[in-house]
């Protein structure tokens, strides 16, 4: 017996529609709100000037030397600026290949450092929460100045198959200049489009 066109296309609707109801049976997750996450034992360099690419300096300073790398912020500055001078941030691509290079350290060491750099608001949530959880600093380019992440309120939901997601709700962040008060990121009420960004500096042993 041959169906008709609306049966056919009743019975594809209706197929469509219980195949949604099962895929929105799978996404349903449990919420656990205000989750939290912070550095347990921050050392963070701060700038010997109050000039942004001090602050960077300090910042990649920080960043390195709890990966046992030390290459203080003098030598940043110089990198970047070609001597000890005030300055505003360096470009991205400029920063990359200042950093981008293998050293070889005073004690004899060859490591390759490899600047990560994410554009805009944190979007791979779980990697900011890992470098949290491992005590490693990174900083955050807010503003046109930098800071470093050391806490951050989230929401997780766990699904039934054990799949996590995570939402920043606000980071906690230190400034590069000496004798600043914290300030706080806090998604609503601050604009995530005034985030330039995400930076980290990995070290890579030859």
């Amino acid at each position: 017996m041959r169906r008709s066109p609306q049966a056919a296309w009743l019975l594809i609707f209706v197929s469509l529609a219980l195949s949604l109801d099962a895929q929105k049976a799978k996404q349903q997750f449990y919420l656990k709100p205000d989750q939290t996450a912070d550095l347990l034992n921050p050392k963070l360099v701060t700038a010997k000037q109050d000039c942004a690419n001090w602050g960077l300096a300090a910042g990649l300073e920080t960043m390195l030397a709890q990966q046992e790398v030390a290459l203080d912020q003098n030598f940043w500055v110089m990198r970047l600026n070609y001597g000890e001078v005030c300055a505003e941030l360096p470009s991205v691509e400029h920063l990359s290949k200042v950093v981008n290079h293998d050293f070889v350290l005073d004690d004899g060491r060859h490591v390759r450092l490899e600047l990560r750099f994410t554009p805009g608001a944190p979007a791979n949530v779980d990697d900011v929460l890992a470098a949290l959880k491992h005590d490693q600093s990174s900083l955050l380019l807010w503003r046109g100045h930098p800071y470093f992440v050391v806490g951050a309120t989230y929401d997780e939901r766990i699904g039934r198959d054990g799949t996590r997601f995570f939402e920043i709700k606000e980071l906690r962040l230190a400034d590069t200049f000496a004798k600043q008060p914290a300030v706080t990121f806090r998604r609503g009420r601050d604009e995530a489009g005034e985030i330039e960004g995400m930076l980290s500096v990995s070290v890579v042993p030859l």
